[in-house]
């Protein structure tokens, strides 16, 4: 067999968790210990046209990474991507290879810019570059088309080309036909690489099993420091770093990679996390793009069967390639059970006339505050709505807006007492059902929001004043969230920062309508 490398992505596919901002200290002190790791191949991050700063690893033109890489080491090769509809650089554009470290550019396409991909593999061969061909999604090639690929291949004689398995969706049993397709096929110049996620949990299995099919050429096999990548990460570099140490006597250094774990990986780990779920399960076994999963998942009021459907209904040929159209429409569809409300509104807003009205959210403060809470409504006695769960003390009537929260709480409630929205997916005959789609608010992030639309809500009942409890606003400790911890769900501080914000610009807005009065604490009114 040929030499087996590596070659980490850390820096590059591991960047789609953080929106490529490591910082440049991060950057170069991840650069430094796997070259003092001694990995094969070094992927610096994108060339691309998108506009960064020299905290990010994108980088407007190859020459750039000159200023991040310490001290070269002889032995390991540095890379760059392009890749091709993620606004890429034309590599007219860019230097040519004896004025930068790095060495080799990766291309990554779909099938329909196959064109464009040799077109521009040849441009950067003649400024002195050694390319890497990457099709994307190359599971979803049929031996027909993988056969034309590689005649063009030959045809360039690249540097590599790459078995890409984007969606983490390969069995062993695809990756051996493939193997023996593509072995006898391709120009024996040419080495062959092998980049994987982790959906299925066969990165590594498949990692080794390429190891072991006993080709001529050199292999190439793509990793990232602690699995570091969108959705469910990637092929972990200190598991190959250790197998390849153990089982093929390579001089691979593992205490280098620790240190990058441990001095910069966990912190961005612990603000949002990357690896196997379920979600991303279905994504693969359903060959979806896991951004299709990540976009259902932040809405977080779907249950996982539901995602499954909604997964199902994208059509196929639109699967491999993330289209947020599709899925909006999908999603909307699913939520906008219309019906009609008109005499529901009737009689809730007789319900409601001349109350006071206390809203009461599932935040931490419920517990925090209860007594004051007791209180308020021992002396005011507003008519008590609670959000989405069953508080201890007396309500009225639960508004319920969220599946997943509807599913967790329907065995403790009295239906009779509980408004619901359309969307709702289950036996709602005795709730008070009124339309989801006219409760939406304009806001991106919490335009669906069921405090936001219980509110307006409200307004639809003619209730003009509302006191409010328990919508405490988003803090970076998950736990401190909720007042149950069966509620509890990991979010990024990036999206809590903007949901305290968007939710503070709608509240203020509806408080032109509204008097709202907060009785507990709340980022919302600070």
């Amino acid at each position: 067999m040929g030499e087996i490398k590596l070659l980490d992505c850390t820096l590059r596919d591991g960047g789609y968790i953080n929106d490529w901002k490591f910082g440049k200290e991060t950057i170069t002190g991840i650069l430094d210990r796997l070259s003092l790791a001694e990995i094969d191949l070094i992927e610096c991050g994108f060339i691309t046209e998108k506009t960064v700063n020299e905290n990010y690893s994108l980088f407007p033109d190859a020459d750039v990474v000159n200023g991040y890489v310490k001290q070269p080491s002889g032995k390991a090769m540095y890379v760059a991507m392009i890749a091709i509809g993620e606004k890429e650089t034309n590599p007219e554009f860019i230097c040519d290879a004896s004025e930068t470290i790095i060495d080799g550019i990766r291309i990554t396409f779909h099938p329909d810019e196959a064109k464009k991909v040799f077109d521009w593999a040849n441009i950067l061969k003649k400024k002195g570059y050694q390319v890497f061909i990457q099709p994307v999604g190359s599971a979803n090639y049929d031996d027909e088309l993988i056969l034309e690929l590689i005649k063009k291949v030959n045809q360039l004689k690249p540097f590599a080309f790459y078995i890409v398995d984007t969606l983490g969706a390969m069995s062993e049993n695809d990756m051996m036909h493939m193997l023996h397709i593509i072995d006898r096929n391709l120009d024996e110049n040419v080495k062959l690489g092998y980049h994987s996620h982790n959906n299925l949990q066969l990165a590594f299995a498949n990692a080794q099993r390429m190891m072991e099919f006993g080709t001529n050429r050199d292999v190439i096999i793509d990793c990232s420091v602690y699995g570091m990548g969108r959705g469910a990460g990637n092929l972990c570099t200190e598991l190959m770093v250790d197998f390849l140490k153990k089982h093929y006597n390579k001089k691979y250094d593992a205490v280098p990679i620790l240190e990058i774990v441990d001095n910069y990986l966990l912190p961005i780990y612990m603000q949002k996390r990357w690896g196997y779920t379920i979600e991303y399960f279905l994504a693969s076994s359903l060959d979806c793009h896991p951004n299709y999963v990540s976009f259902l998942m932040d809405k977080q009021n779907i249950p996982v069967r539901v995602i499954r459907n909604m997964l199902e209904q994208i059509p196929k040929e639109k699967r491999l390639r993330y289209n947020a159209k599709v899925i909006n429409d999908i999603y909307s569809t699913y939520q906008n059970n219309s019906v009609d409300d008109r005499l529901e509104i009737l009689n809730l807003r007789e319900k409601f006339k001349g109350e006071n009205v206390l809203i009461v959210g599932s935040g931490k403060s419920v517990k925090t505050k209860h007594d004051k809470i007791a209180k308020y409504i021992l002396k005011n006695k507003p008519k008590v709505i609670a959000i989405n769960f069953v508080p201890s003390f007396k309500t009225d009537m639960v508004f319920v807006a969220n599946q997943k929260r509807f599913e967790m709480i329907k065995d403790s409630l009295d239906m009779k007492n509980v408004i619901c929205t359309s969307n709702i997916d289950d036996d709602t005959k005795e709730c008070h059902v009124v339309n989801y789609s006219t409760l939406l608010n304009s806001g991106d992030i919490v335009g669906d929001s069921s405090g936001m639309m219980l509110l307006k809500l409200l307004r639809r009942l003619k209730v003009s004043k509302v006191a409010i409890a328990g919508m405490d606003g988003f803090k970076r400790n998950c736990l401190e969230n909720y007042c149950e911890k069966r509620f509890v769900h990991e979010e990024d501080n990036k999206t809590l920062r903007e949901k305290n914000k968007e939710m503070k610009e709608q509240l203020k807005l509806i408080s032109k309508e509204i008097n709202i009065e907060f009785i507990t604490p709340s980022k919302y009114c600070d």
